[in-house]
């Protein structure tokens, strides 16, 4: 039986993007500002949100599993809820429901409001519910940070739009996020101030295409300009760009605002203009590079990101080539990497899947090595160097560390001095003692502040 006496908590199963990082942390907070509370594990918890992701197959196969396996936690107690949230609730709809006999809801990504109907105890929706689709102008299209009730970490993200016009010819996120629709600049600027007025230190703007922003005449460089302008923000971020839209008001935002941060992380996702034409990403090669070349012009230090697909429809390995050439030319210090995976309703998915799956793991083996060398040789370099990190979390490293991130986005351990007491959004100066693989080790004196 459920305790009446105390109040209902809830749980979240988290796949994918910072995107559904980002919802997920919304939704906890709608939950909170209705009565329930999170709770330390699943077997305390009365309801449980699986906020699920299929931007890659092997993301959706998990959120299938997740969900498969909260049957028998919800026969432990009466009462219990089981929420299907996100991309995959959205494309997948009553199929859910079809699926699995104990899920009681499902909800897009543009219905994540109603989520505090479901939870709570008796509901005040019939249930089961299936919520999906797209309410652009609606409640619910965005919803608001609660900073007092979850105070935010060193940094914290706010979203400036939702959807996607790109239609590349490998990506579902158009089908199951909806078109582009972009958050008015006063209200991105009013959650900005109230998060860092809570204490975040540093900002990420994010959305499906970031840069493709524009809301009554403000366009994206203006916006950051907005953003950067919050009194007491020390960072500021975006994720994740696109380079068709990278343009020389976004450069001169860079050369003039000392808040943005010098890493940008900017998806090409091939360095071969065929595959590139193949995936509808409306830039070749050489685009991409002017566009890389724009932003070091106005910043010059800056470091850069990306994504790149392996695999894809029609792909030789001159191609494959390409693409690790482009990862040394660039110097990129993060790159993350996938083998291609067919996506339902997309056009590659029309194409014939002609890259054997063991060819597949082969190149992605061979991108990842060539680009841990350009980011290990990176991260050498910095050793000796005094950086400024920003401390976000106490390590899960042994011997007392705390990690946090320089302006250039490297993770950095960081061994605080005797008698330093660290705390999150701590901005230090850290001297760099060495060079790990994906991160960096350092110390701080005692009279840092």
């Amino acid at each position: 039986m459920t305790d009446s006496r105390r109040a209902r908590r809830f749980w979240f199963v988290t796949m994918g993007c910072q995107m559904n990082r980002h919802d997920s942390a919304r939704m906890a907070e709608s939950l909170r500002a209705a009565g329930l509370e999170p709770a330390r594990e699943a077997g305390e918890a009365d309801v449980c949100v699986v906020n699920t992701c299929c931007v890659r197959e092997k993301a959706e196969q998990k959120a299938r599993s997740a969900v498969g396996r909260l049957a028998v936690w919800k026969r432990g107690r009466a009462g219990r809820r089981v929420v299907v949230a996100g991309c995959v609730a959205e494309r997948r709809g009553a199929a859910w429901l079809a699926d699995f006999a104990h899920v009681d809801a499902v909800l897009g990504p543009d219905r994540l409001g109603e989520l505090p109907s479901v939870a709570a105890a008796p509901p005040t929706r019939e249930l089961p519910l299936v919520a999906t689709g797209f309410t652009a102008g609606g409640p619910g299209d965005f919803l608001d940070a609660r900073p007092d009730l979850a105070p935010p970490g060193a940094g914290a993200f706010v979203t400036i739009s939702k959807g996607c016009a790109e239609h590349c010819t490998f990506c579902i996120v158009p089908s199951v996020r909806g078109p582009l629709r972009p958050r008015s600049a006063a209200e991105v600027v009013a959650e900005a101030t109230a998060l860092v007025s809570a204490g975040a230190r540093e900002l990420t703007l994010i959305g499906q295409v970031v840069n493709d922003y524009r809301h009554d005449g403000v366009g994206f460089a203006d916006l950051l300009r907005r953003v950067g302008a919050v009194p007491g923000l020390l960072r500021l971020r975006y994720t994740s760009p696109h380079p068709r839209f990278v343009d020389g008001e976004t450069a001169r935002a860079h050369a003039e605002l000392p808040v943005l941060c010098e890493h940008v992380h900017l998806p090409v996702q091939s360095g071969a203009d065929e595959v590139l034409r193949r995936m509808g990403r409306r830039y070749g090669r050489d685009d991409y590079r002017r566009a890389i070349d724009l932003l070091r012009r106005a910043r010059p230090g800056l470091t850069f990101g990306t994504d790149a697909i392996v695999g894809f429809p029609g792909e030789t390995e001159a191609q494959l080539e390409e693409t690790v050439a482009l990862v040394r030319e660039v110097g990129f210090t993060q790159v993350f990497s996938f083998t291609y995976s067919p996506r339902p309703g997309t056009p590659a998915a029309r194409r014939p899947d002609d890259v054997p799956p063991a060819e597949k793991a082969r190149r992605l083996q061979r991108l990842q090595e060539a680009a841990d060398a350009v980011a290990d040789a990176w991260r050498r370099g910095r050793v000796g160097a005094t950086e400024e990190v920003l401390l976000e979390t106490p390590s899960d490293r042994a011997g007392g560390t705390w990690q946090g991130r320089t302006r250039h986005n490297d993770v950095v351990h960081v061994r605080p001095a005797a008698g330093f007491a660290p705390s999150p959004g701590s901005l230090l100066r850290v001297t760099v003692e060495e060079a790990r693989p994906h991160c960096l080790v350092g110390a701080v004196p005692a009279e840092a502040t």
